[in-house]
């Protein structure tokens, strides 16, 4: 479970709404909270609007209305570059001509940042006694023999010390001087904790707080920080760490093309946790990565996140990474959320045929039933389930609150009724046509934009909202259709839960028989696709027993495993 101080979102966006000068509407009253340490994938098919969503959270995008908030701070009109957030493109963005270090460093060699103020004696002893503790004592010794058998300047030594151990040069000048056996160092070790005691304790009589850092505390106990550039040492040490959390120390001085493509996408990500800042947002990342590659920069991420305990929020179109590394994923359509949970709700319990199309690999296998209200019994291609009385009432509920829902919409038919619409159509994914009938293959909202031009070229007199009003209405008679007379349902099974024999005389009654079409072998199963009410199916079949296409198999539905949607809203009844 994701901590949460006081139960308050770490982030928060209320209403967020983009509306173009064309007039485009991108994305409609998007609502998020988002919890500290949360890895949140916002994923849906190509101009859903999820990509505007983070470029507004990020302040790369104006926002036409609504609200985000980083710790009760409000941020619509703060600047980019003030909102404590970091942004990797799908684009790897490396300057051609900086070498790796000068890439990732870049961002703190420009700007200020909120620096801890520290005790400076207090912290160069610290520095050292904790070089002191964190090595091997032969280690120690090797290192500063190394340097010391160097040529140079006292000063380039303590500058390569520095450099090696990732401490100040003034805390490795002095360790140059003392560290010279094992018994010096445990020498050192008794010195320096009697010297930070006796500094912290003169700390604390002139009214000072230092925590174990020799960091300064206000009176509640928070760090107490400056804005400044950052030191050039204080820049070689967060470089370095950045480099191991990404595995990418030896390429340090080699330039962008000399690395792959995964190096460069590490780099690009070492170039934002530099910034050590509570939010870390990626746009497509890894989509112009190989297969292989994609794979592995995956878990690199996942575990760079929970390494660095970070907060998250990933934009992508492809629906495995968000099954592999969201905590949480939110569906989008056409500017719309979908549906918003966990990688598991969201699989298992779809709340629309929209998602339950677009999540799964395989997706969920969508075909229809006929329902038969009076005998609450569902017809699959001649198959006779009985749903029972209990599915009956649910059936009856939904309908009767959906006749309610649209009624009302048509009695006072306005902007949100409209919008409303256009999220049915979002979800159930049907096509668009015109007045004349015709198949539109624009995007909804380019489709409403020409049709009402039209009519206005003809100077003919007409409502903005007509044409929704009419697909509200239309929808409206056949709701009322589905409590009166049998109907149609849309049914959807997972992959994994259909049961898949090969046919023998000992197969059972309630089974589909039919042919594969094609049959490919996944490691211990076989993905096994065949025909069935007119659409492409997909199973899955031990990979123990082989099956081939010139197999005849027995396809099972068991009722509990099935998802029933309302073909008309898209919204699923159980």
């Amino acid at each position: 479970m994701t901590e949460q101080s006081n139960n308050k979102p770490f982030l928060t966006l209320q209403h967020l709404e983009k509306v173009y000068p064309n007039g485009e509407k991108a994305v409609y009253d998007f609502n998020l909270d988002v919890n500290k340490r949360d890895f949140i994938v916002i994923v849906g098919p190509s101009g859903c609007g999820k990509s505007t969503t983070l470029r507004m959270i990020a302040g790369l995008e104006d926002i036409t209305s609504g609200d985000i908030y980083l710790e009760d701070e409000l941020l619509n009109y703060k600047p980019s570059n003030e909102r404590k957030m970091a942004i990797v493109f799908q684009s790897y963005a490396l300057y051609p001509q900086m070498n790796v270090y000068q890439n990732i460093s870049f961002p703190l060699t420009i700007n200020s940042y909120p620096i801890p103020v520290r005790d400076k004696k207090a912290y160069d002893v610290w520095e050292r006694l904790h070089v002191l503790n964190a090595y091997v004592a032969e280690n120690i010794i090797k290192v500063v023999a190394s340097v010391n058998a160097a040529k140079g300047s006292e000063n380039k030594r303590a500058d390569e010390l520095s450099a090696a151990l990732r401490i100040s040069p003034e805390a490795a000048g002095k360790l140059l001087s003392v560290c010279g056996s094992g018994q010096q160092i445990e020498e050192q070790k008794e010195l320096l904790k009697k010297e930070l005691g006796e500094l912290k304790a003169q700390a604390a009589e002139n009214g000072e707080r230092l925590d174990e850092e020799c960091r300064l505390l206000d009176e509640s106990g928070n760090v107490i920080t400056e804005n400044r550039k950052y030191l050039p040492y204080e820049i070689r040490i967060k470089v370095f760490e950045a480099a191991e959390k990404l595995d990418i120390v030896p390429y340090l001085d080699k330039l962008p093309k000399e690395l792959s493509g995964g190096q460069m996408q590490r780099v690009a990500l070492g170039r934002a946790i530099i910034k050590n800042v509570p939010i870390f947002m990626m746009d497509e990342p890894l989509s112009n990565l190989d297969a292989k590659l994609r794979l592995t920069m995956r878990s690199e991420i996942v575990k760079l996140h929970n390494r660095i305990n970070a907060t998250t929020i990933y934009v992508t179109h492809d629906q495995t990474e968000a099954m592999t590394m969201a905590t949480r994923i939110v569906v989008m359509s056409r500017g719309f959320i979908q549906q918003t949970g966990t990688p598991e709700e969201v699989y298992n319990n779809p709340n629309n045929i929209f998602v339950a199309r677009f999540i799964g690999s395989p997706a969920m296998n969508v075909f229809s039933g006929e329902y038969s209200g009076r005998d609450a019994c569902l017809d699959v291609d001649g198959i006779k389930y009985s749903l029972g009385d209990d599915f009956r009432r649910k059936h009856d509920e939904f309908y009767r609150a959906k006749i309610d829902e649209f009624t009302a919409m048509l009695e006072n038919f306005d902007v949100k009724a409209r919008e409303n619409v256009i999220k049915i159509l979002s979800a159930t994914g049907e096509p668009r046509q015109d007045k004349h009938g015709s198949k539109q293959k624009k995007t909804v909202f380019s489709a409403i934009k020409n049709w009402i031009s039209s009519l206005k070229k003809k100077n003919e007199e007409t409502d903005e909202f007509a044409f929704e009003r009419g697909i509200c209405e239309k929808k409206l008679n056949q709701l009322q259709k589905c409590l009166e007379s049998s109907h149609k349902l849309t049914v959807g099974v997972r992959s994994e839960r259909m049961r898949i024999e090969k046919v023998t005389d000992a197969t059972g009654d309630g089974a589909f028989v039919t042919y594969p079409t094609v049959c490919e072998l996944l490691g211990g199963e076989y993905s096994v696709h065949f025909d069935f009410c007119g659409k492409d199916m997909v199973g899955s079949y031990d990979a123990k027993d082989k099956i081939t296409v010139e197999d005849k198999i027995a396809v099972y539905f068991d009722k509990n495993d099935m998802k029933l949607f309302d073909p008309i809203t898209g919204d699923v009844i159980k």
